[in-house]
């Protein structure tokens, strides 16, 4: 997995402590940049300002939804990817089909992946 990300900045939303600190190892592992994690989408909204290459997201963060965070990247065309135990937010879902959800418990090593060739077809 060395080298997957090499040197793209991905935002990482996400309100479990452990899980987000697997995340950014992950990214880091395979030569990424890890912004954040924010753990609310209020934080989550600010890293956009750091113009990322794509985007882990959970769901919910600590306060709500993650649907404003994932609209305004999507009208960046920011690749993302929701990494949930709960699946889409319905009005997310009903704005964008297509965004790529992978339910936990999945290896972060799927989550990397996912977001790499996500971010290979921009």
């Amino acid at each position: 997995m060395t080298a997957m990300l090499s040197g793209k900045r991905i935002l990482v939303a996400e309100d479990n402590e452990w899980i987000a600190a697997g995340l950014v190892d992950a990214i880091i592992g395979c030569d990424g940049v890890a912004l954040g994690p924010a753990q609310t989408t209020t934080a989550a909204l600010a890293l956009i300002l750091e113009l990322p290459d794509g985007a882990i997201l959970d769901a919910n963060l600590l306060d709500g939804p993650i649907t404003p965070v994932a609209r305004a990247l999507c009208d960046k065309s920011v690749p993302l990817v929701i990494f949930t135990g709960l699946g889409l937010p319905p009005d997310l879902q009903r704005l964008h089909p297509d965004i790529v959800v992978i339910l936990k418990p999945a290896p972060y090593e799927t989550v990397i992946r996912a977001i790499a060739a996500h971010i290979r077809e921009r």
